[in-house]
């Protein structure tokens, strides 16, 4: 008996296994200013779009200029049409030259990831 029982628990068990839903993590989908690319006019702000949605108050966005020195902005907040969508408003125009972004966020399943990516203003 035990012999006909063993292969159909085994049988179950991977299934159950294969099954199991995979632990996504949200990843970065599009950025504006555009991931390793130009903005053609000084940005009012950085919007990040994920695959998930955020817990903002988890959240962080870090910019930097070419020399390394921070950039002041504003708070981080979500789109309230889109909570997929990290905003960070720029407290001034930002001048020509290259960017860092350095973002920390958590998504509402409580992954947390971060990332950079760089971009250029053009004069």
């Amino acid at each position: 008996m035990v012999r006909k029982i063993w292969p159909s628990m085994l049988a179950l068990s991977v299934i159950g296994f294969l099954s199991a839903p995979a632990g996504a993590h949200p990843t970065l989908k599009s950025a504006n200013p555009p991931i390793s690319g130009v903005a053609p006019t000084a940005p009012t702000e950085i919007r990040l779009s994920f695959s998930e949605g955020l817990i903002v108050k988890f959240c962080s966005v870090e910019l930097k200029d070419q020399a390394g020195r921070a950039i002041a902005t504003g708070r981080v907040s979500t789109d309230p049409k889109d909570q997929k969508q990290l905003v960070v408003p720029l407290q001034d125009p930002l001048p020509a030259g290259s960017y860092t972004v350095k973002w920390n966020v958590v998504s509402v399943d409580t992954h947390r990831v971060d990332g950079t990516y760089t971009f250029k203003v053009e004069p």
